[in-house]
């Protein structure tokens, strides 16, 4: 585990102990509290729905649910995660992500698409406390099936889907692209999802969250790069 110390801007490689996941990539994370958690990806043996759990405290990982075929999300990547908060519980919420044609799955989720590519629009909750898989119905309109995308918190149980489309004519709008970085930042006027990067784009845009106005930012004496986030 490589650790980036602020105050200094120096890195640190620290041990840790328990059951990492295995060398994946393309997985998923969000933090809560001391514990960071990381679902799904991918190593050499496929696609993986396996989700751990590492505390900074203890620099200890745990596996929390192993990769299974009999429940819980596909064998993906590239999905969005996020750790709400309700009913007195917290729980963390994986949406979309890509799979691999010879990954043998969990049952399909009822009312979820799952494109000829392998992507998928699935939503599915973690309750922490009980360490349980829930597939929750959902109403309303899903995504359409999605993966490489942004999903960024705006309150203990709201979020934001970047991966849309551009409605054309004169309205200011960012060009489509998977891979970027977004964040929140919450200023004086309200929150603001501030987008940087993808592919295959070297811009940088300021959504009104409130507003649901774009802007694009002009970066100075910054070279922004096409890159993937």
């Amino acid at each position: 585990m490589e650790v980036y110390h602020l105050p200094t801007g120096a890195w640190d490689q620290k041990p840790t102990t328990g059951t990492p996941p295995t060398g994946t990539f393309g997985y998923s994370t969000v933090a809560m509290g001391k514990d960071i958690y990381y679902f799904g990806g991918r190593d050499d043996g496929g696609y993986e729905n396996s989700l751990h759990c590492f505390n900074v405290d203890s620099l200890k990982w745990r596996e929390l649910s192993p990769s299974s075929s009999d429940h819980g999300p596909m064998k993906k990547g590239y999905c969005g995660m996020v750790s709400p908060h309700f009913d007195d519980k917290n729980y963390l919420v994986v949406i979309g992500g890509s799979r691999g044609s010879s990954s043998i799955n969990p049952p399909k989720q009822p009312d979820a698409q799952y494109s000829a590519d392998g992507r998928c629009n699935e939503i599915h909750y973690y309750r922490i406390s009980s360490d349980q898989w829930i597939s929750p119905v959902v109403t309303g309109d899903r995504p359409p099936p999605i993966s490489s995308f942004t999903l960024t918190p705006v309150t203990n149980n709201t979020a934001d889907i970047l991966e849309v489309p551009n409605p054309g004519g004169s309205v200011q709008w960012p060009k489509e692209r998977w891979g970027h970085s977004s964040v929140l930042i919450t200023t004086s006027s309200g929150p603001h999802l501030l987008v940087v990067g993808g592919y295959d784009v070297y811009d940088v845009w300021l959504l009104d969250i409130n507003k649901r106005k774009w802007k694009e930012l002009i970066m100075r004496f910054i070279g922004v790069r096409k890159f993937i986030g």
